[in-house]
């Protein structure tokens, strides 16, 4: 087991590694796929017209998994803003690029190529159709072509969104870290804040299409660069532990769970409540030990593959438990799907990630591969001309 778990690993690529910041990935995803998959079991088992009393309230409260996307995000500007924040590197956009290239479209190209032929095959859709769908979702625009979700994999909505601020995170991180004075920059990030969210619900940014796009989803980017800004920069004061924090982490949850709206009262105090998460992970003593206790952060660093693959999976598994119909409550029938469909989508995650993204997750992955393909095209043809 513990020679598993260190082969699942994410490979030293010469950054410090943070086990937090993979656990963070584990909160983040777990209630994205039970999501899925509770409304995967209502449209091919349960059916939602079915719903009632106690168990549409339940179903209400699993629906407000898809808080773990905002906390991706938030991540996410955590995470592109820590060199930045400790300020000791030369910052190269060509070299930033080049990252993301090779660490991540390859296994992104591989699931959205696989995943269109097979919606190709099912869909009926015509190939021009189709290609159309399949390039705006590789290049990262379908919710700008299309105003709506990627047909392929719906769940890229948010790859798209991510890539949006991957584009602009260096500028971001260096405007706001140019200015030496903490206090200052703090203050200044969230008056930022305050005014951007208000000023999102003037123009309407939290409605679709804009919703899906930086416009709609900036601030929670911010909200990860104010936390990386805490984390390496106030040191002292993060040191100082507490069970405060830990609390205020599970009621931070509760509160992003029933503010996730397009009102801008409760827009603002999702945001105050997922900085407070935030908090709980830099200053709480239980959760960020929680976060990155054993398989916890070792799950949490296959997120990627985990993301891009669970719903197909879903769609895949519920369908075919749907041809059984159901004879049992909601709850029950709800709750045994999940335990044959969970595994299924970890095991399954574990021999993707092995075998699609780990191998690009090594530093200069990309280019070793494609040397050892030379490599490999060079003996065969060595072979042949013997």
């Amino acid at each position: 087991m513990k020679k598993l778990l260190q082969n699942l690993k994410r490979p030293n690529t010469g950054r410090s590694y943070i086990p937090f910041v993979d656990g963070i990935r584990f909160v983040a995803i777990l209630p994205v796929v039970i999501l899925h998959a509770n409304e995967r079991f209502l449209r091919y088992v349960y059916g939602e017209e079915n719903l009632a009393g106690a168990n549409e309230q339940i179903s209400y409260l699993i629906s407000r998994g898809a808080i773990g996307v905002m906390i991706f995000f938030a991540l996410s500007g955590f995470v592109l803003a820590l060199p930045f924040a400790k300020n000791n590197f030369t910052f190269s956009y060509k070299k930033y690029m080049s990252r993301r290239l090779e660490r991540l479209e390859p296994p992104y190209i591989f699931w959205m190529s696989l995943f269109a032929i097979i919606y190709l095959m099912k869909s009926g859709l015509g190939i021009g159709e189709m290609a159309g769908h399949y390039f705006s979702s590789i290049f990262y625009v379908h919710n700008i072509v299309y105003a709506d979700f990627p047909v392929i994999n719906p769940v890229a909505w948010s790859l798209e969104v991510e890539i949006q601020y991957y584009l602009i995170a260096p500028f971001i991180a260096i405007l706001y870290f140019n200015q030496k004075d903490e206090l200052l920059r703090r203050l200044l990030l969230s008056l930022f804040l305050l005014f951007f969210v208000v000023y999102q619900h003037v123009l309407g940014f939290q409605f679709q299409p804009f919703r899906a796009s930086i416009l709609g989803q900036l601030q929670h980017f911010l909200i990860g660069l104010f936390a990386a800004d805490l984390y390496v920069n106030s040191k002292k004061w993060i040191s100082e532990k507490s069970h405060g924090h830990d609390l205020l982490g599970l009621i931070s949850i509760v509160i992003m769970m029933f503010t996730w709206t397009d009102d801008l009262e409760k827009s603002l105090l999702f945001s105050v409540a997922l900085m407070g998460f935030f908090l709980s992970v830099l200053k709480g003593k239980f959760i960020p030990q929680f976060l990155s206790y054993k398989w916890i952060p070792i799950i949490g660093g296959m997120v990627y593959t985990i993301y891009l693959t669970h719903l197909p999976l879903l769609e895949l598994v519920y369908s075919f438990i749907g041809r059984f119909g159901y004879s049992t409550t909601y709850i029950s029938g709800l709750t045994i799907s999940l335990i044959i469909a969970l595994p299924i989508i970890l095991f399954s995650s574990i021999i993707f990630y092995s075998v699609v993204e780990r191998p690009f997750m090594k530093k200069y992955g990309f280019q070793q591969i494609l040397e050892k393909l030379r490599s490999l095209v060079g003996k065969s043809l060595a072979k042949s001309e013997r």
